[in-house]
C-alpha cells in the first residue's frame, strides 16, 4: 500500500523506503532581498531558502509538487533530467507543456520517479535561474539497482561503505551569481549589443564571495590557447574584454553597458559552505550539480582524488580524476575516500574558459574542524592544473554501467547549425530563426501541436518507437574565433553522444559519416542529457535517441542568455501517438 507524506521542502530527511511512497512537496516562491556573496539584491527564495531545499526521495516514488507563486512575474518549474515518462504535462516549460504560473496562482505537478540519481529543478520561464530559482533533486536507487563500486574495490566492507555513502550524499550545487537581476542583464545585452558573460561570484550551495585580483595576474592564469587567441589583458573581474575576436563586428554601444558589469571589481565576503564528513564512514559521495547561468566550471577537492561514478543521473564505469569540468545543467557524482588527516580541505569551483573566477567551500573532517592546516590544491584560481600529475576527467570516456548501446542505425536525421545570428548577443539552434523570447504567451504546444506562434523551422517532429539522429554543427562567423561551449540539453529521455569532429559535417546521414570518418565516432557512446560543443573552430557533435515518450519537449542551450535570446527548438516526439492530456 502506498504511503503519503506532505513535506515542506527543507525538512525532508526520509529513510530508505521498502516500497513506493506518494511524496508531496510544497514550494512557496517569493521575491525578496538577499546577499549570497555579501552584496544585497532582489532575488528568488523557495520556502525562504536559497538555493531551494533539496527534494530527496526513492526510485519508484510518486511525486506531487504544489507550487505557490508569490513572485511579481510568471514562472514554471522544470525537473531537469527527469524523463517524465507518461507525464509530459509535468515537464514544466511555459508554452510547451503548460501555461505560465501567474502571480498569486498555484500549480500542481505530478510525476513518477522512474529513475535514480542526481537531478535538479529550476525555472523555465525567461532567465530566472540567474535570480535564484533552483534546487537539487536526489533519487535514491532501488535495492535491486546494480552499483559500479566493485570496479573501485573488491573489499566487501569498502563496497558497503560506498553504497551507504551513495544513499546519503553530500549534494553540492554550483552556480554563478551577478549583482544584476536577470531582466537587467538581458536588457544590458539588448541595449549594448554585446554578448555578456561576466559574473560577480561563483557560489557553492548558495554561498560565496567577490574576489578582486590584479588584471595581469588574472591574464596569466588563462589557458595558453585562449590567451593566444584573445591576446588582451583581462579586466579586474577576470573577464575577457569585449573585442571582435569574441564579439564580431556587429553594432555595439559600449556607453549602454551598466557600470561594473565587465570591470570595476569591489570585493565582498559571504560565509562559505561547509560539508562535514566522518572518516569512520570511510567514503563520501559528493554529487555536483551545475546550476550556472553563464559559467563553464571545473571542480576539485584538495588532496582527495575522486572516482566519478554517475553522470547526469546514471551510473558509469568509475573514472579516477582530480578535477572535473562541469557545464551548465550537468551533474557528476564522485566517490571520495576519507583517508586524510582530520582537517579542513577546500572544494574549488573555477571558471573554465570565459572568465577567470573561483568559488570555494570547505570539507571538514570530524575532529579537525579547528585545524589551521592549508590544504594543497589540484587546480589554480583559474582552473589550471597545479602539477603535471593532476588528472582531469576525460569526458569522452564515460562508459555507461551496466553497458548499453544505441541502435546501429537511426530512422531519422536532422542537421542543425547553431551559433550567432544578426548580432553578437542573439543565438540560434537551427541557423535561421529564434525561439520566441516569451514562450509563456503561447498556447502550450502539448495541448495543440499546431499552435500558432511557433515557426515550423523550430520544430522537429518524430514518430514513436523510432531512433533519431541530431547533428549539431557549430558555426563561427568571421572575425570571431572563439565562442563559449554550448551545453545543449535535451528534455525527457537521455540520448547517446555517438561522435564528434572538426570542420563541416558534409554527409547526408550519420551512417555515411561513419563510413568515411570512423575515427570520429565512439566505440562506447556516452549516455546523458547534456552535450557540449567545442569552444574553438567549426566543429560538430552527433547524438542518437529513441522516441519512447510522446509529447512536446525542449532542446536548447543551457546558457541562460543564449536561451533567452533564441537558442532552442521543440521536439514533437511521437506525433503519431500524441498524448491526450
Amino acid at each position: 500500500m502506498a504511503r503519503t507524506k506532505w513535506l515542506a521542502l527543507g525538512v525532508i530527511d526520509l529513510l530508505a523506503l521498502a516500497q513506493a511512497a506518494h511524496i508531496h512537496f510544497a514550494m512557496d516562491l517569493t521575491w525578496q532581498r538577499g546577499s549570497p556573496n555579501g552584496v544585497e539584491r532582489e532575488m528568488i527564495f523557495i520556502n525562504d531558502q536559497f538555493p531551494g531545499p533539496p527534494m530527496i526521495f526513492d526510485e519508484g516514488d510518486d511525486v506531487t509538487i504544489e507550487v505557490t507563486n508569490h513572485l511579481p512575474f510568471n514562472t514554471s518549474i522544470h525537473f531537469h533530467g527527469i524523463e517524465q515518462m507518461g507525464t509530459p504535462q509535468a515537464d514544466g516549460v511555459s508554452g510547451l507543456s503548460q501555461w505560465g504560473i501567474l502571480p498569486g496562482q498555484k500549480y500542481t505537478y505530478n510525476w513518477h520517479a522512474t529513475q535514480y540519481g542526481t537531478y535538479w529543478y529550476h525555472s523555465h520561464d525567461k532567465s530566472r535561474i540567474m535570480d535564484g530559482l533552483y534546487g537539487a533533486i536526489y533519487i535514491r536507487p532501488s535495492a535491486d539497482n546494480e552499483s559500479p563500486f566493485s570496479m573501485i574495490s573488491d573489499d566487501p566492507t569498502e563496497i558497503r561503505a560506498m553504497e551507504e555513502a551513495r544513499r546519503d550524499p553530500q549534494i553540492v550545487v554550483l552556480s554563478d551569481w551577478d549583482h544584476l537581476t536577470s531582466d537587467a542583464y538581458m536588457q544590458a545585452e539588448r541595449e549594448s549589443g554585446y554578448d555578456l558573460f561576466c559574473s560577480d561570484s561563483i557560489l557553492i550551495n548558495g554561498q560565496g564571495s567577490v574576489y578582486c585580483k590584479d588584471p595581469q595576474e588574472l591574464t596569466d592564469m588563462q589557458p595558453a590557447q585562449i590567451r593566444a587567441a584573445i591576446n588582451a589583458t583581462l579586466t579586474d573581474k577576470g573577464c575577457d574584454p569585449l573585442i571582435p575576436t569574441l564579439e564580431g563586428n556587429w553594432e555595439h554601444h559600449p556607453d549602454k553597458l551598466p557600470g561594473g558589469i565587465i570591470s570595476g571589481c569591489v570585493p565582498s565576503e559571504g560565509p562559505p559552505s561547509v560539508f562535514n564528513v566522518d572518516s569512520e564512514k570511510k567514503w563520501a559521495s559528493f554529487n555536483f550539480i551545475s546550476a550556472a547561468g553563464l559559467k563553464a566550471l571545473a571542480v576539485s577537492i584538495d588532496e582527495h582524488p575522486m572516482y566519478v561514478y554517475e553522470v547526469d543521473g546514471r551510473s558509469i564505469e568509475p573514472q579516477l580524476a582530480h578535477s572535473v569540468p562541469i557545464y551548465n545543467g550537468e551533474r557528476y557524482s564522485v566517490m571520495v575516500r576519507l583517508d586524510q588527516e582530520p582537517a579542513n580541505y577546500t572544494i574549488r569551483a573555477a571558471g573554465n574558459g570565459n572568465q577567470i573566477i573561483s568559488g570555494f567551500a570547505t570539507v571538514s573532517y570530524k575532529g579537525g574542524e579547528n585545524s589551521q592546516r592549508e590544504s594543497t590544491p589540484y587546480i589554480t584560481y583559474g582552473g589550471l592544473n597545479t602539477t603535471a600529475s593532476v588528472i582531469e576527467l576525460n569526458t569522452t570516456n564515460l562508459p555507461p554501467y551496466p553497458q548499453i548501446q544505441p541502435a546501429t542505425y537511426a530512422d531519422d536525421f536532422h542537421l542543425l547549425s547553431l551559433g550567432r545570428i544578426n548580432s553578437s548577443w542573439e543565438w540560434t539552434l537551427d541557423g535561421t530563426t529564434f525561439l520566441p523570447a516569451n514562450l509563456a504567451a503561447m498556447e502550450p504546444v502539448l495541448y495543440n501541436p499546431q499552435a500558432p506562434g511557433l515557426d515550423s523551422t523550430l520544430k522537429i517532429e518524430t514518430k514513436n518507437n523510432t531512433w533519431v539522429d541530431i547533428v549539431f554543427q557549430l558555426v563561427i562567423p568571421e572575425p570571431t574565433r572563439l565562442q563559449p561551449p554550448h551545453p545543449i540539453h535535451k528534455h525527457s529521455n537521455k540520448a547517446f553522444l555517438i561522435g564528434a569532429g572538426q570542420g563541416q559535417f558534409t554527409w547526408g546521414s550519420v551512417e555515411d559519416a561513419v563510413q568515411d570518418s570512423p575515427e570520429s565516432f565512439y566505440d562506447t557512446p556516452i549516455y546523458r542529457d547534456t552535450f557540449v560543443t567545442a569552444p574553438t573552430g567549426v566543429s560538430w557533435i552527433a547524438i542518437r535517441y529513441q522516441v519512447v515518450n510522446p509529447g512536446a519537449f525542449f532542446l536548447h542551450c543551457h546558457m541562460e542568455t543564449h536561451l533567452a535570446s533564441g537558442m532552442g527548438m521543440v521536439l514533437l516526439d511521437g506525433v503519431d501517438a500524441w498524448p491526450k492530456v
